[in-house]
């Protein structure tokens, strides 16, 4: 399935992007199996912490991802 991630700020910064795609197996469908990926590529992301929605509904790690779904990476928000 493929799934296209969105980053966001300090997250973008460190990717270079602001949004891929990935193909995931469906068999390693979750949010979770998803990040292992990204960090893996991405490690300085492990030093940012961030929330994370799917289709603009934030989500938890072990939400189940489908074919096309967006995926975003968000830094924590200031202003006011």
């Amino acid at each position: 399935m493929e799934v296209t991630v969105k980053y966001f700020g300090i997250i973008a910064d460190i990717t270079q992007k602001k949004e891929e795609v990935f193909l995931i197996d469906n068999d390693q469908n979750t949010l979770k199996n998803l990040e292992l990926k990204i960090k893996i590529k991405y490690p300085k992301i492990l030093d940012v912490n961030y929330s994370r929605a799917i289709n603009k509904l934030f989500a938890n790690c072990d939400t189940t991802l489908k074919d096309k779904d967006e995926v975003a990476f968000l830094p924590p928000f200031a202003g006011g």
